[in-house]
């Protein structure tokens, strides 16, 4: 198994092919027309056996295509929030005892 330093998470080909069965399992819909056509193809003989193979190896893709994007998603470095501009949310306000400062109705008020 290969670790990552640092960051906590735990890369390896085992958590890969375990996360691929169960997203394999869960999108089971997705056979459905390769599915219908096995049925053809072996009752009636048409269509052909690759277009099946095809069916199913395109569902396959998608599945692991859709993991592997989650997979690179995931290990991205999260960027860090830029500066808090709203005054009502910064660490210097208190209720009802800072002005708004983008009204001058609200200072009246309070002056009064």
């Amino acid at each position: 198994m290969s670790e990552r330093k640092g960051s906590g998470h735990i890369h390896s080909a085992g958590n890969f092919l375990f996360c691929l069965i169960i997203s394999l399992a869960l999108n089971l819909q997705g056979l459905i027309p390769a599915a219908i056509a096995l049925i053809l193809y072996l009752w009636l003989g048409f269509p052909p056996l690759w277009i099946v193979l095809t069916l199913a190896g395109i569902w396959f893709f998608i599945i692991l295509i859709q993991l592997l994007v989650i997979r690179w998603a995931a290990s991205r470095p999260s960027k860090p929030l830029g500066s808090n501009k709203n005054p009502y949310s910064s660490n210097g306000y208190v209720p009802g005892g800072n002005k708004n400062p983008y009204s001058s109705a609200g200072n009246q008020a309070d002056d009064n």
